[in-house]
């Protein structure tokens, strides 16, 4: 595990594109929003660039998960953009199935809120689908607990699915 360079352009890209053909390819996947549609090499940089300068800002927190040269995970802490919130912390994780239950999402949670205690965050949320079993029971162990449950708010494939927002102090 490390922290995301410009170098990991091309990488990214077939993590990011990977991803969503998991999610298209399983109507019951645990994927939370977005991941809708492949993304350009151009779109990639673009949101790579945007990441290191907020990285550099200090504004967020990155971590990614590498086998052999392939990204499998990229995980990050956003910080609150207003001046009541710098100090909580929006978590987000993604890893490719195949390597799903082997613990990489755990210790990517423990780096990313080791690193956000130490920039001063006081709090951290994270927001997936609330059937997702096998997250819950991740952020659970990690100490977050349920901050609450957002009824029907993904829509997809015709169906509904609830948001489950957990929360933890640092």
């Amino acid at each position: 595990m490390r922290v995301l360079q410009w170098e990991d352009l091309d990488r990214l890209l077939v993590f990011i594109n990977n991803v969503v053909g998991e999610k298209k390819s399983d109507s019951r996947s645990p994927l939370y929003t977005g991941f809708d549609q492949k993304v350009s090499r151009e779109e990639e940089a673009q949101w790579l660039a945007e990441t290191l300068a907020s990285i550099e800002r200090g504004d967020v927190i990155n971590v990614l998960a590498q086998v052999r040269n392939r990204i499998i995970a990229n995980g990050e802490v956003t910080k609150g953009t207003h001046r009541d919130t710098f100090r909580h912390g929006r978590l987000g994780l993604t890893l490719l199935a195949k390597y799903r239950g082997l613990g990489v999402g755990r210790r990517m949670i423990e780096i990313l809120v080791k690193e956000s205690r130490r920039a001063g965050l006081k709090n951290l949320e994270v927001e997936f689908l609330a059937g997702n079993v096998a997250a819950r029971r991740t952020y659970e162990r990690q100490g977050f607990k349920e901050a609450a449950i957002i009824p029907k708010k993904v829509s997809r494939i015709r169906k509904y699915f609830d948001g489950l927002i957990m929360s933890r102090e640092l």
